[in-house]
């Protein structure tokens, strides 16, 4: 009587709609996801189609080199990256999600470094476009390399502490 009396309308939610429901973690799966779904939390974006990479260069072998600065919540690195030219072309199209290039480069074997002069990011599709001054040639030696100097940000930092696979960090 005296909690009907203080907050009138307390009394009236646990009588007619019961106890709070408990907190999201206390749940089942099952509990949880029914709670979500009718909540409207559980809405996937719509699936995008997949779409390979253009195939006139393959890549053949990676290094990676990166140097953490965790003052600024960054990632400064280097990439080369052994591929082979198959079609003559002078754009090289990769995936890449919340990396600034800084300059790349594509070294063909005995010849001089051809530096990119362009950079094309597709942020929804998760993709950039290297564009280059001249024209690839293709050959047969895997040998040929590009050189790609890039930086790799958190963009989302604090709400997520990873580098899309490429390190987690645990503070």
């Amino acid at each position: 009587m005296w909690l009907a009396a203080a907050a009138p309308s307390l009394a009236r939610r646990l009588l007619f709609l019961g106890p709070p429901p408990p907190p999201l973690l206390l749940l089942s799966r099952s509990s949880r996801r029914r709670r979500l779904h009718s909540l409207g939390l559980t809405a996937m974006p719509e699936k995008r189609p997949f779409e390979r990479l253009p195939a006139d260069v393959s890549p053949i072998n990676y290094s990676l080199c990166l140097k953490p600065d965790l003052l600024d919540f960054t990632f400064e690195g280097k990439l080369e990256a052994a591929a082979q030219v198959r079609q003559a072309t002078n754009q090289i199209v990769m995936n890449c999600a919340d990396i600034d290039i800084i300059t790349a480069s594509y070294v063909p074997e005995g010849d001089e470094e051809i530096h990119a002069t362009g950079f094309n990011y597709q942020n929804e599709d998760e993709k950039v476009t290297l564009s280059f001054p001249s024209t690839l040639q293709p050959g047969n030696n895997p040998s040929q390399y590009f050189v790609f100097c890039l930086v790799c940000h958190f963009w989302k930092w604090p709400l997520s502490i990873s580098c899309y696979g490429l390190m987690a960090l645990e503070i």
